[in-house]
């Protein structure tokens, strides 16, 4: 789960193969099989920001359709849903779309959708894929709450202060929402789901959720059941789980993993041979006081400085695990830390992090804070502990919820969600916030699944090897069983950088300072 962030139609052919579709002139097809969506609630997308979705987005298709904020009334303000169309490639189009949901909670679909389809393009050979931003993320009446600056890559405030900070900005976001945060939880995203469904004149459909669109994608399953095809849900957040309360054991859980795959592998063990007793000790340091540094800044190659805590430091690691190549550098970044040089532990989060350009985060705090306060932190009291690591999601947000308007959820809301529809879970073996007995949970009541445990993978296992494979089979087959899934085994975690050179043995390593 990721805490923690795309206009005109220039392509003639397919524009022209929607007007074969909407005519329905293919010949030897079965018409009855054609998608006959309202394409005319659409229009030809704007050019996006991110010059990489450039080309998928210009042949895609956006709008809006307004629904009440307030379902239960239907009366009062009225919000417009984000939407993005991306056709798909073949002109005999299935009847049933992908509908994506994103994660965080606080993703925009509509910005994070483009770049992950134009990875998975074997998905929409013949279904189209439809975005909509969860009311509160995107554009979709947005409950986003940054700040005036981007996050400095160091900052002289302790960590605590930071916290305060965060806190003190969604008091001062809340009185300045035209909206009513109470009224935008996950059910009630999920009946807007539908609303778009119907208006755009679907019937069947295939939801694909990622981290917490997993748990809105088993909210949608048990709320409009009759109308889904299949589902995929990959890092999975069930129903049982309470989102905020377990952070730290999880990710104490893939470090220790790490710690043991280091020992594991010769050239690891043998670079870094005390590598868990400089960790302790590290932390013990920097516990008893912050450090002053001075590092070359990841972009622009400048001096900054600033202070190093111990949870600055196991906050960054842990987004780090989230990357299965990032975390192939976390030996070698600990050791250099334990050393007093923190450049390359520092990169590596601000590569996982995407910079800090003063674009936000791409995440919707507000929408967030909605979410978690009347959903899964009204039954956390205490969070878990873990030898090493904080519950950042836990310290930050359980005060807001102390002043964040929230809403009642429904009384079976954390129950599992039971189907017999066909269900594909996919979970990544190292992943420090959805590991594989989130994935095993949710599969007890989906009778119809396969739950595929992916070794050497962090968070997120779509894109990574034969995995997008899997996914097109099924969605092609809806027989989960019967997928061959052992192409996986492939995916060992990646050696383990030694140096700053990649994965050598101390002596490959002393030769190649040699020759240099």
């Amino acid at each position: 789960m990721h805490y923690a962030d795309l206009r005109p139609f220039e392509s003639f052919a397919i524009l022209g193969s929607l007007v074969l579709l909407l005519s329905s002139c293919e010949l030897g097809v079965d018409q009855s099989t054609l998608v006959k969506p309202n394409y005319d609630l659409l229009a030809p997308c704007g050019r996006p920001e991110q010059a990489q979705a450039t080309s998928i987005v210009l042949e895609s298709l956006c709008g809006t359709i307004s629904v009440y904020e307030d379902r239960a009334s239907n009366t009062g303000r009225k919000i417009d849903l984000n939407i993005m169309l991306i056709p798909a490639a073949s002109s005999v189009v299935k009847p049933d779309p992908i509908f994506f949901l994103a994660g965080g909670p606080g993703q925009a679909a509509v910005e994070v959708g483009p770049l992950l389809f134009s990875r998975l393009s074997k998905l929409r050979r013949e279904r189209d894929v439809v975005l909509v931003d969860q009311r509160g993320t995107g554009l979709s009446n947005s409950l986003a709450c940054e700040p005036d600056e981007a996050a400095p890559v160091l900052d002289e405030l302790s960590y605590e202060e930071i916290l305060l900070t965060q806190q003190a900005l969604l008091q001062t976001c809340l009185s300045q929402y035209e909206a009513n945060p109470a009224l935008y939880t996950t059910p009630i995203a999920m009946d807007d789901l539908n609303e778009v469904r119907t208006t755009l004149g679907y019937r069947d459909i295939n939801l694909y959720g990622i981290s917490y669109g997993t748990r809105a994608a088993l909210v949608y399953l048990r709320r409009h059941e009759s109308s889904v095809r299949s589902v995929i849900l990959d890092s999975v957040v069930p129903m049982s789980m309470k989102v905020g309360e377990m952070v730290a054991v999880d990710a104490q859980a893939s470090f220790q993993m790490l710690l043991a795959d280091c020992q594991s592998q010769a050239h690891c063990a043998e670079a870094f041979p005390t590598l868990e007793q400089h960790f302790n000790e590290l932390l013990g340091r920097l516990k008893a006081q912050s450090e002053d540094v001075t590092i070359v800044h990841p972009r622009t190659g400048e001096f900054i400085s600033g202070k190093v805590t111990q949870n600055h430091v196991t906050q960054m690691l842990r987004g780090i695990l989230y990357d299965r190549d990032l975390s192939s550098l976390v030996p070698l970044a600990i050791e250099e830390a334990y050393l007093g040089n923190y450049q390359p532990l520092v990169t590596s989060n601000f590569v996982f992090s995407g910079g800090d350009d003063n674009e936000g985060s791409g995440m919707s705090i507000g929408m967030m804070a909605s979410v978690l306060c009347s959903e899964d932190l009204s039954l956390v009291s205490a969070p878990g502990q873990a030898k090493h690591f904080d519950n950042p999601m836990f310290r930050s947000l359980k005060p807001v919820c102390e002043f964040w308007p929230t809403r009642s959820i429904p009384l079976d809301y954390f129950e599992p969600v039971s189907s017999d529809k066909p269900v594909l879970l996919l979970s990544g073996k190292f992943d420090p916030i959805t590991p594989p007995k989130y994935g095993w949970q949710a599969a007890a009541t989906l009778s119809n699944s396969e739950h595929v445990v992916v070794p050497g993978v962090g968070h997120a296992a779509s894109l990574r090897g034969c995995v997008p494979e899997i996914m097109r089979d099924f969605i092609e087959t809806i027989e989960p069983s019967k997928i061959d899934t052992s192409c996986v085994m492939n995916l060992d975690r990646p050696p383990f950088f030694t140096t700053f050179a990649g994965a050598l043995s101390p002596d490959d390593a002393a030769a190649t300072e040699d020759e240099l």
